[in-house]
């Protein structure tokens, strides 16, 4: 049985985001101001950036490479580089194309808001949602019914195994990364804006590489060769330090 305090752990990520996109905006709206279409346009960016173009490749990429998890080196360079070019090519796209008016310090923090924060929303309602559910099946009892026709059964006993047996401060930590992470998504749409501004495109291109370094520990730890939350998380609380430095190094370029 999963127990409740569990699965009060679990709802608390899905919670947490939601006030922290809305802690996003009430913050920043007192500091720079915060102009609601570049919020709209970062979150939709993000969702169909990330969640629909990028997964289509790593799809593509998962059934051609299925043992991709026994080659964890070359997988992390993958995903970092894939998610950086993803995320800083679209941040510029959209900065161009969709928000020519709002090259300013106040419309790269808007953005920045809306991506963040929109990430923390469909990453928490995605992975704690199919915690949540896969954790009232087991404890209705119809756990392998459901999902014994659809996968593996080993892979039925391994994600009964994970849920029953993962620690409450997992899904309590979940909530705190998303929090870093919101930030360094703000630094990166501020930097990428910068280029834009000063007609620099090298700006996107450092901004993609350092997103792909900084991502390629987090995907490599995925794939089950690093588990210890405690490093992963002073790690992205160090990347959360240098965003406020960063963000507050923006603003000059930005006027």
């Amino acid at each position: 049985m999963v127990s409740t305090g569990t699965i009060v752990a679990m709802v608390f990520p899905i919670v947490f985001s939601f006030v922290l996109f809305a802690g996003l905006i009430l913050f920043y709206r007192k500091r720079a101001g915060v102009a609601a279409k570049p919020v709209i346009i970062g979150a939709i960016g993000f969702v169909v950036i990330t969640q629909v173009l990028e997964k289509v490749l790593h799809l593509a990429v998962i059934t051609a490479f299925p043992n991709y998890a026994d080659h964890p080196v070359l997988w992390g360079l993958y995903g970092g580089l894939a998610a950086g070019t993803f995320e800083e090519l679209g941040r510029f796209l959209l900065f161009v194309w969709l928000l020519k008016k709002y090259h300013d310090f106040k419309g790269g923090i808007s953005f920045g808001i809306g991506w963040g924060g929109i990430e923390a929303v469909v990453l928490m309602l995605m992975y704690m949602g199919t915690n949540i559910a896969y954790a009232v099946l087991i404890n209705s009892g119809t756990f392998e019914s459901t999902l014994g026709s659809q996968i593996p059964a080993d892979q039925v006993a391994a994600i009964k195994d994970t849920v029953l047996n993962q620690g409450i401060s997992f899904y309590l930590l979940s909530a705190v990364e998303r929090f870093f992470a919101a930030f360094l998504q703000i630094a990166f749409s501020l930097w990428v804006l910068i280029g834009v501004v000063k007609k620099k495109f090298s700006y996107v291109i450092y901004a993609l590489l350092i997103h792909a370094a900084i991502d390629f520990p987090l995907v490599f730890a995925q794939t089950g060769f690093f588990t210890n939350m405690w490093v992963i998380e002073g790690y992205l609380a160090i990347l959360f330090l240098i965003s406020l430095v960063l963000i507050k190094k923006a603003r000059p370029h930005l006027q």
